[in-house]
């Protein structure tokens, strides 16, 4: 039986990826999107606290689907990058792919808003590539 990672390893090799939070998908999520809200605020503060590099995805078309809603842009931590992308799954974007690898880093903590397609398609891209994946 393996024994689980060291955190402050795991925290050292992680990176925060933000798939597709934008209004568009938050609006029509079921129920109270307000829990979801304050989660990834949350999820933000602590990649400011601890280093982690924060990427979030956007789905185009960003005129009609929005961006990262204020209150989230507010608690990204300086530097964090932001891609636009086409596809629902971001590994088949060859900017983000490149991004991710250049980070180093090899275990990605993933939240988003569009879970059942755009979230769940990243993942299996990501697992696909070898990274280690933690879904919240």
């Amino acid at each position: 039986m393996a024994a689980n990672p060291d955190p402050l390893d795991l925290a050292l090799d992680a990176l925060v990826l933000l798939v597709d939070v934008q209004p568009a998908f938050i609006d029509s999520m079921h129920g109270d999107p307000e829990p979801v809200i304050v989660r990834l605020e949350r999820l933000l503060g602590l990649a400011s606290l601890v280093d982690l590099p924060v990427f979030a995805t956007l789905e185009r078309p960003t005129r009609t689907k929005g961006s990262v809603p204020e209150r989230l842009q507010a608690a990204m931590p300086e530097g964090a990058l932001r891609f636009e992308k086409s596809t629902f799954d971001c590994m088949a974007e060859r900017t983000i792919r490149a991004a991710l690898a250049s980070s180093g880093r090899r275990t990605v903590v993933v939240a988003g808003a569009e879970t059942d397609v755009c979230v769940l398609q990243s993942v299996l891209g990501l697992l696909a590539a070898g990274y280690g994946v933690r879904l919240l």
